[in-house]
């Protein structure tokens, strides 16, 4: 059984995230003009009732 060694894997980790970004920055090279997500100090806010 491999022991497991904590800096590598933060090591893969952030490697991960950096081609996980590169990857989506090829995907869609212009980002979308209006704001796309909420700040996380924000929620969406349900207006609408289910009952009539």
């Amino acid at each position: 059984m491999r022991d497991h060694d904590a800096a590598l894997d933060q090591a893969i980790r952030e490697v991960a995230a950096i081609l996980g970004d590169a990857l989506v920055r090829l995907l869609f090279p212009n980002p979308p003009d209006g704001k796309v997500d909420f700040p996380e100090t924000e929620s969406p806010h349900v207006t609408a009732s289910l009952t009539p």
